[in-house]
């Protein structure tokens, strides 16, 4: 069973080239969290977690899900994370909710993506994200092929910097991740609802054909990335760094096998 949360897409992509290699079914998360309902997993094999990294670890309310889920069967269980450069310390902080979970860990690999984090970066352009998730698709099928041997996956470990990083900066990023200023163009926004519907937390409810923010915002920005008319900014910090939504895996390999054929 592969369980995976996404704000752009990148994790969905990367759990569905794990599905169809490991024929296994999928569970968003973001559904998981949205409906916030009690969940019971029943798997006869390992469990995989597919995630980006926040901050150099799992988002809170990943590691939240993973501690709130029943899950039941193999306990066996592997961490896939979704990263623009690297992942810090995030495998020590998998393994101590494998430790609290009683799950048995078969090791953490990071696997880059194009990049997302709007508020500091621009985006990539549609051929340099194409080339990414290119390079993306045999590691993860490699990936695939150790998880369905029952071999255990594995990254290269950093060092105290990478410590630093999943440790006091990590903290620092969720004591201030909810103080986000939101901005609506009252010209674009054309309350298509989307937004609401897109957030995994209800953080967002239409008021008025206009959306309105709470204060549990995760930072995945799903929200100004899937704005049709892109009328999300967050006080001119976004604006003009370009928005990023990840193709389907599927429609993503149709294109490719079209490109090659020419």
């Amino acid at each position: 069973m592969i369980l995976y949360f996404t704000g752009t897409g990148n994790s969905k992509f990367a759990a569905d080239v794990l599905a169809e290699e490991l024929h296994e079914q999928t569970i968003s998360l973001n559904e998981v969290m949205k409906k916030g309902e009690s969940v019971t997993v029943e798997s006869d094999r390992p469990i995989v977690i597919v995630s980006p990294v926040y901050a150099w670890r799992l988002p809170c309310v990943v590691e939240e899900q993973i501690r709130k889920i029943k899950f039941s069967g193999d306990r066996d269980i592997y961490f896939v994370v979704t990263m623009a450069s690297d992942f810090g310390a995030c495998e020590k902080y998998c393994r101590k909710l494998c430790e609290k979970r009683w799950f048995a860990f078969k090791g953490f690999c990071g696997v880059r993506m194009p990049g997302n984090y709007v508020v500091h970066d621009k985006m990539p352009a549609e051929n340099a994200a194409e080339q990414i998730l290119k390079a993306a698709v045999p590691v993860l099928k490699e990936i695939a092929a150790h998880i369905a041997a029952g071999e255990m996956i594995t990254c290269p470990s950093g060092g105290m910097k990478n410590a630093f990083k999943s440790g006091p900066v990590n903290r620092a990023f969720n004591k201030f991740k909810n103080k986000v200023d939101f901005i609506i163009s009252e010209t674009d926004c054309i309350s298509c609802g989307q937004c609401e519907s897109n957030c995994p937390v209800n953080n967002i409810t239409i008021e008025r054909g206009r959306p309105v923010f709470g204060t549990n915002c995760i930072q995945c920005f799903s929200c100004i990335h899937r704005c049709p008319t892109e009328a999300i900014d967050i006080k001119g910090k976004t604006e003009k760094n370009g928005r990023y939504v990840c193709p389907e895996y599927l429609d993503f390999k149709s294109k490719m096998v079209k490109t090659r054929s020419r």
